[in-house]
C-alpha cells in the first residue's frame, strides 16, 4: 500500500536525531513492501512561510498536506506527533483519496489539559490511535470514534546495531542520556544516582542533565557502545505500560536496562530480560551487584536484545498498525495486543 507519514522529520537538524520513532516506523512500512512518503510537518510549515514561522505556515501547510494527499493518493495517512493540521483537513483528506484510512501515533506521556483537548477533537476524525501507555489512562477516549490500541516503543535492525552484551573492557558501567526537566524530584534522584556512583567506584556517564550538555547524531549511540549498563528513567512511572522510547534504544543495544518499576512493563520486557528498581537504595544495590557479575549482566542483556529485535522490531509494529486502521484481522498473536 502507499503510506503517507506525517510527522517531525527533523529535516532542519541534519540527522541529528535520526534514530527517532518516525524513521523506525516508516522503515518498518518500507520492509513489509508498502510505499512511504515521508512529510516533515513542521519543516514544512515554516519553509511555506515568509518569516520561516510554524504558526504563519500552518494554513499553507494544510493546504500542501491535501495536494500531497491528492498526488500520492495514499491507502493510509499515518500522523505522528502533529497538532498543525486542521480536522477538517483530514475529513478533506478521504475525499481526495477515496477509501483512505488514518491513523495517529503518540509516544509522549498522555496526561495534561492540552492533549486530553486534541485528543477530543482529532480522534473523530481518525480511524485508529496508538499510544505507548495502557489501561485506564486511555478510557476517557474510547468511544470518541477512533479505535484506541497500546503500542510498544519501536525497535529497528538499522538504528539499533550494537551488541554492547557481546563486548569486552567497556569503559563505563552505566550511562542515561535524558533531561531532567528542572524538575526537582528528577534532579535530586540523578544527583543522588551521581553522587553515590561516584561514592562506589560506578562509572557512571550522563548527559543532557544535570548541566551536562546532550548527545545527538552518531555521537548518541557511540555513547551507548561505552556501557555496559543503560538507564531507562521516564517521566512517569505510574501509567500502564509507558516508557519513553529510551527503552528500546538501550535494550536494542544490547545494554543491560534498568528500568523504574511501571505497572505491566513486566509484560513486555520479563525479569530475566531487563532489571527493575523501586528507588534509588534499590537501584544503587542491584548497580554495584552486576557490576561485579559481568556474565549475570552480559546475558540478562542478551535475553532484553533478543526480546527487543524479535517482538518490537518497527517491521511488525508497522504491521499491527495496518491491521488494526483497516479492521483486519490480527496476523499473528501480538504481546501487547490486549493491553
Amino acid at each position: 500500500m502507499r503510506v503517507v507519514h506525517v510527522g517531525n522529520f527533523s529535516l532542519r537538524r541534519y540527522g541529528a536525531v535520526y534514530y527517532a520513532v518516525e524513521r523506525k516506523l516508516s522503515n518498518g512500512f518500507i520492509r513489509n513492501g508498502d510505499f512511504v512518503y515521508d512529510f516533515s510537518d513542521r519543516d514544512t510549515a515554516r519553509m511555506e512561510s515568509l518569516l520561516r514561522s510554524k504558526r504563519f505556515g500552518r494554513k499553507h501547510l494544510n493546504r500542501v498536506l491535501l495536494q500531497t494527499v491528492d498526488n500520492v493518493q495514499p491507502h493510509l495517512l499515518l500522523l505522528g506527533h502533529t497538532e498543525l493540521f486542521d480536522e477538517a483537513t483530514l475529513d478533506e483528506a478521504r475525499r481526495l483519496s477515496p477509501g483512505l484510512r488514518i491513523a495517529q501515533w503518540n509516544v509522549d506521556p498522555i496526561w495534561g489539559e492540552a492533549i486530553d483537548r486534541h485528543m477530543r477533537q482529532r480522534l473523530p476524525h481518525v480511524d485508529a490511535f496508538f499510544c505507548t501507555t495502557a489501561g485506564n489512562w486511555m478510557d476517557p477516549w474510547r468511544g470518541l470514534g477512533a479505535r484506541v490500541h497500546y503500542l510498544p516503543n519501536p525497535v529497528d535492525p538499522s538504528v539499533e546495531t550494537l551488541r554492547n552484551d557481546e563486548q569486552d573492557d567497556l569503559p563505563l558501567d552505566l550511562v542515561y542520556c535524558g533531561h531532567d526537566y528542572k524538575d526537582g524530584s528528577r534532579q535530586a534522584f540523578l544527583q543522588g544516582l551521581k553522587a553515590r556512583s561516584e561514592q562506589q567506584g560506578i562509572a557512571f556517564r550522563h548527559c543532557g542533565c544535570l548541566g551536562a550538555p546532550s548527545v545527538f547524531g552518531q555521537r548518541y549511540p557511540d555513547t551507548l557502545a561505552q556501557s555496559r549498563m543503560g538507564l531507562n528513567y521516564s517521566r512517569s512511572n505510574e501509567m500502564p505500560y509507558y516508557s519513553s522510547d529510551r527503552i528500546g534504544q538501550l535494550t536494542g543495544n544490547g545494554l543491560l536496562t534498568f528500568s523504574q518499576e511501571t505497572p505491566g512493563l513486566r509484560e513486555l520486557f520479563s525479569d530475566e530480560e531487563m532489571v527493575y528498581f523501586t528507588d534509588l537504595d534499590d537501584l544503587m544495590a542491584r548497580l554495584a551487584y552486576f557490576k561485579h557479575n559481568d556474565d549475570g549482566a552480559r546475558t540478562i542483556a542478551q535475553r532484553g536484545r533478543l526480546r527487543a529485535h524479535a517482538s518490537y522490531n518497527s517491521q511488525r509494529i508497522a504491521r499491527f498498525i495496518g491491521e488494526i486502521t483497516f479492521g483486519q484481522p490480527l496476523g499473528e498473536a501480538y504481546e501487547w495486543a490486549e493491553a
